[in-house]
């Protein structure tokens, strides 16, 4: 008999539902929305804002702002952005917000039933 066989007997695995389940974090889903908005051309950060004061320039470089709230298997995204000046707000706008879900989505397996936007700025080229 060789050591394979001595080993313990296989053990039965149970079903999905009964070995625990994956919480995903609201700071995850931001991570993610976050970089999701990177990707979309013409699109950029935002400066932070403190009490309603915007802290340094509205230059379109660095990340969106985006905050989360996921509920379970579902989750509302709130993103500040700035925009390319010339393109359409209305379809880069909707264009941010079809990626945006489709990534989280894909990559978390959360649904995003909510994306509220806000455009904090539309910058002409050249001016960053």
């Amino acid at each position: 008999m060789s050591s394979l066989e001595l080993a313990a007997p296989p053990v039965a695995v149970a079903v999905p539902a009964q070995r625990g389940r994956t919480t995903i974090a609201d700071r995850v889903v931001v991570r993610v929305a976050t970089r999701a908005v990177a990707e979309v051309e013409q699109a950029g950060g935002a400066a932070r804002q403190l009490a309603g004061i915007t802290l340094g320039r509205q230059s379109g470089q660095g990340p969106a702002r985006v905050s989360a709230r996921v509920d379970g298997r579902l989750a509302m995204i709130e993103i500040r952005l700035t925009l390319a000046y010339a393109a359409p707000v209305r379809t880069l706008s909707r264009e941010v917000r079809r990626h945006v879900m489709e990534r989280v989505a894909s990559l978390t397996g959360i649904e995003v039933r909510h994306v509220d936007i806000e455009v904090a700025r539309l910058l002409i080229p050249g001016q960053r």
